[in-house]
């Protein structure tokens, strides 16, 4: 009788994780992605863990252990290894298990036992619109030139110039309800890196802020440079820069007394729908929908008429060509100038612990 072909047994968690991987590493590399994440794709598979895994989920061995004059690891198994090996606690410790490791061994390190493989592998979320998308972004880079901008670099240690773009590190804090959420301001403030130790008054209180820590690098091509500590000063001055000395007042008491103290929700929903209608230039439909939006998620102390004035600032900001507007303000003494907080105008939704963010129409459109 004939020998039956049968196919080789897979194991079902290790063939899910290995197609996981496979299917991540064809998504990074296809054509249509940016260079860089086809580089980290390249990275990726030359750690020689997802071929490894594949090995595993197949039950073929990871060695060439009674094989001749070959290897005692295959070339994909010592290249995993090497990626395991820095988190051993020794580098004596780990290159001793490497010559000693084999079969059961093996696996268990794979199977991240020996202090979590995965998390070796992969990469960690930047959180913020990366500078390597901001690059992509088809705009003219006009940095400011004023001695008050060059001070307050110097005081900013994670702020650079380069050709492409301001690079700036950032931290904020939110509340998990809004992770990935729509921004109610379109946009969303941040505080620099050198300026980290104000967080402690972003932890939900009066509705501004929460417990979810949110951190990355980003670059801008054309922020609106302006005075203003944090609490709304920086944009204040940023819409009266673009809009004329007293714009921002009068926008705002079109605002305060455009609904009443006991205005219900449809009222309130009403009310701000007219002002977007009329400041920001929106239709009926997107209006209505955008001032819902802003009237449900803005119930705490005062945070619905500065959403409201904040939101027609960032659509008067991105109008006039700006990705972002920066507030400054300056120290005791000689310190000289900081940067205060940056509003990021160019995002549509608030950013997830993930690294996931979501570009608005106007900044997505110009992705090269």
């Amino acid at each position: 009788m004939a020998d039956r072909i049968q196919a080789t047994p897979r194991n079902e968690l290790l063939g899910l994780l290995a197609d996981a991987m496979y299917g991540g590493l064809e998504y990074m590399k296809d054509p249509r992605r940016t260079q860089q994440m086809q580089g980290l794709a390249g990275l990726l598979e030359s750690t020689g863990i997802p071929k490894t895994t594949e090995r595993m989920a197949y039950g073929e061995d990871l060695t060439n252990i009674n094989r001749a004059n070959v290897p005692l690891l295959k070339p994909e198994t010592a290249e995993a290894l090497m990626t395991v090996a820095p988190m051993a606690k020794t580098a004596g410790n780990a290159a001793k298990g490497v010559a000693r490791m084999y079969g059961s061994e093996i696996n268990a390190a794979m199977m991240g036992e020996r202090g979590g493989l995965l998390g070796a592998m992969t990469p960690q979320p930047m959180n913020i619109v990366p500078p390597s998308v901001a690059r992509q972004i088809d705009m003219p880079v006009n940095l400011p030139t004023s001695k008050e901008f060059m001070s307050a670099i110097k005081n900013e240690p994670s702020a650079q110039i380069t050709d492409q773009g301001f690079l700036i590190n950032l931290k904020r804090m939110q509340s998990p309800e809004q992770s990935g959420a729509e921004s109610v301001r379109t946009g969303v403030f941040y505080l620099p890196e050198g300026q980290a130790a104000n967080l402690k008054y972003y932890k939900g209180k009066g509705g501004y802020g929460g417990k979810d820590s949110i951190e990355g690098e980003t670059l801008y091509k054309n922020p609106l440079f302006v005075k203003g500590a944090t609490g709304g000063k920086a944009p204040e001055n940023a819409y009266d820069l673009l809009s004329g000395k007293g714009a921002y007042q009068a926008m705002r008491n079109d605002v305060l007394k455009s609904y009443g103290y006991n205005s219900n929700q449809s009222q309130k929903v009403e009310a701000v729908q007219g002002l977007l209608q009329k400041y920001n230039g929106l239709d009926s439909d997107d209006a209505y929908n955008m001032a819902y939006n802003i009237v449900i998620n803005s119930k705490s102390g005062n945070t619905l008429p500065y959403a409201i004035q904040e939101n027609i600032v960032a659509n008067a900001v991105r109008n006039a060509g700006h990705d972002a507007v920066l507030g400054y303000g300056k120290g005791r003494g000689d310190k000289g100038e900081f940067f205060s907080e940056v509003f990021d105008v160019r995002e549509q939704d608030y950013p997830t612990r993930q690294g996931d963010y979501q570009l608005m129409p106007q900044f997505g459109s110009l992705l090269k």
